[in-house]
C-alpha cells in the first residue's frame, strides 16, 4: 500500500471519531435529562400535596361552617325561649303589682269595694293572658340541662306555666290570702329568671 492511501485512511478515520470535546458532553445532557426528568417527578408529588393539603382545608372550612350553622340555629332557639320568658316575668310581676295596691292601699278596701274587685279584676285578666302564653322550650341540646327546672314550673308539655305558680283570686278572696298570692308571685318571678339565666349558660358553655 502507498503512502498516499495510507494517509488518506487515517484521515477518513479521523473524521469519523468524536471530537474530545464531544465525548465529554455526551455523559453531562445525559445528567441534565436525569435531573429534568427528576425535577418533573418531584414538581407532580409536590402539585399533588399542594392538592391534598389544600382538600383537607376546605373539609376544615365546611366543618367549621357546620358548627356555625348548628350554633346559630341553637342560639336563634334559645332567643326564643327567653323572649316568652321575658314576658313571662313581665306578666307575673304585673299580677303581683296588682295584688300589692290591694295589700297596701291605706286605708284598706273594704271586701265590697268596687275598685278593690277592679284591681282582682284586672289580676285575673293578666293572669288569663298568662296561662294562654305558650312557652316554647329550647332545643334539645339546652333543654336536657334544664329540664328539671323547667318541669317544676311548666306543665302540659312544658310550655304553660303551672297552675300554682299563679295563683287564681276572685272578689271574695281576702289580703291574708292576697299576701300568700303576692309571696307565690315572687317566687315565680324569681325562678323564671333563674330558668332564663340558665338556659343561656347551658348555651354559651356547653
Amino acid at each position: 500500500m502507498d503512502a498516499t492511501k495510507v494517509s488518506s485512511i487515517m484521515a477518513s478515520n479521523a473524521y469519523k471519531q468524536p471530537l474530545p470535546s464531544q465525548m465529554a458532553n455526551k455523559p453531562q445532557e445525559k445528567d441534565i435529562s436525569a435531573q429534568i426528568s427528576s425535577a418533573k417527578r418531584e414538581n407532580a408529588d409536590s402539585v399533588q400535596v399542594s392538592s391534598t393539603v389544600t382538600l383537607k382545608n376546605l373539609d376544615t372550612v365546611r366543618v367549621i361552617e357546620q358548627m356555625h350553622a348548628s350554633l346559630n340555629q341553637l342560639a336563634k332557639g334559645v332567643r326564643e325561649t327567653n323572649e316568652f320568658l321575658n314576658r313571662s316575668v313581665g306578666l307575673v310581676d304585673s299580677m303581683n303589682s296588682t295584688v300589692q295596691s290591694i295589700i297596701k292601699n291605706y286605708p284598706p278596701f273594704p271586701v265590697d269595694s268596687k275598685e278593690r274587685n277592679e284591681r282582682l279584676m284586672e289580676y285575673s285578666g293578666l293572669r288569663k293572658e298568662l296561662v294562654s302564653l305558650m312557652v316554647p322550650p329550647p332545643p334539645p341540646p339546652v333543654y336536657e340541662k334544664v329540664k328539671h327546672m323547667w318541669g317544676m314550673l311548666f306543665e302540659d308539655q312544658g310550655s304553660i306555666l303551672a297552675q300554682n305558680a299563679i295563683p287564681q283570686l276572685d272578689n271574695s278572696s281576702s289580703d291574708t290570702r292576697l299576701k300568700e298570692v303576692s309571696q307565690t308571685l315572687d317566687g315565680t318571678s324569681a325562678q323564671l329568671v333563674g330558668l332564663s339565666s340558665k338556659v343561656t349558660q347551658a348555651l354559651v358553655q356547653p
